[in-house]
């Protein structure tokens, strides 16, 4: 093969991974769901961010609203991912018009942000009524996929790679993470597993390179008949079977008549 042809296949390869890596849930969301991945602050604000207790939201109908600042395409994009959960489990999410009742309970506000993507995670039953705010930039907006990332945080999902019992399923490769990333892998001690199978698949889950200082190389890689072996992990397409079974279990799905 030719050193031109060599060129443009690196050249494609290049772009290819660029693709991959725009296309992962850690290039669009801001870690602990509140801080700017630039932050030079931020292993500090990290290690004081509040670790609540994973949460449910009280009955099955959430009402949302969405600010009047969103275009037309990004309050359907909106809608769209929300319709999903309204189609495959039992919640209810209910639109509210801007400056409409709340009908006297805490809501969840899809509200726009120059630079953040994130919210926090579940219920706060120290704070029953108003906004429960679920930040945006105009990129997250623009991925239907991302939105139900975020809205799987509000209904109380945490990263699928900080399930208590990650490292039966996978390896963190630290050499490779600079020191300040760290805290996005550490598991989240508790939360509960609902016995639903670890799930490679889930929009919950970050990508096989994330946060790496060399991103020719996994900083997650998974466990195959005890070796660690590189496979593709996490998405933006939409929440996974896993995603949704977990929120099915923990809404008490299966009490509906």
């Amino acid at each position: 093969m030719s050193p031109h042809w060599l060129f443009w296949l690196a050249a494609l390869s290049a772009a290819w991974a660029v693709e991959q890596k725009e296309q992962s849930i850690e290039s669009f969301e801001n870690y602990y769901n509140e801080i700017h991945v630039d932050d030079e602050e931020a292993e500090a604000k990290t290690r004081n961010a509040v670790q609540s207790p994973l949460q449910r939201w009280p009955g099955k109908k959430l009402f949302y609203r969405i600010a009047s600042d969103y275009t037309a395409e990004e309050a359907s994009n909106v809608r769209t991912a929300l319709s999903t959960f309204n189609e495959q489990t039992c919640l209810e999410f209910e639109e509210l018009a801007e400056g409409g009742a709340s009908a006297g309970r805490r809501y969840v506000y899809y509200k726009k942000a120059p630079n953040v993507c994130g919210t926090r995670v579940g219920y706060n039953v120290l704070q029953p009524f108003g906004p429960h705010d679920v930040l945006l930039n105009e990129r997250c907006l623009a991925q239907p996929g991302v939105i139900q990332h975020e809205t799987l945080h509000v209904l109380g999902l945490y990263h699928e790679q900080s399930r208590p019992d990650r490292d039966a399923y996978v390896q963190i490769d630290y050499d490779n993470i600079p020191r300040k990333f760290w805290s996005q892998f550490m598991t989240q001690k508790q939360t509960t597993t609902y016995d639903v199978p670890y799930d490679y698949e889930s929009i919950m889950h970050y990508s096989k390179n994330a946060f790496a200082k060399d991103p020719t190389k996994p900083t997650i890689r998974a466990w195959v008949d005890g070796e660690a072996v590189e496979r593709e992990m996490g998405q933006v397409r939409g929440p996974s079977e896993g995603d949704l079974t977990k929120i099915r279990i923990m809404y008490k799905c299966e009490e509906v008549v």
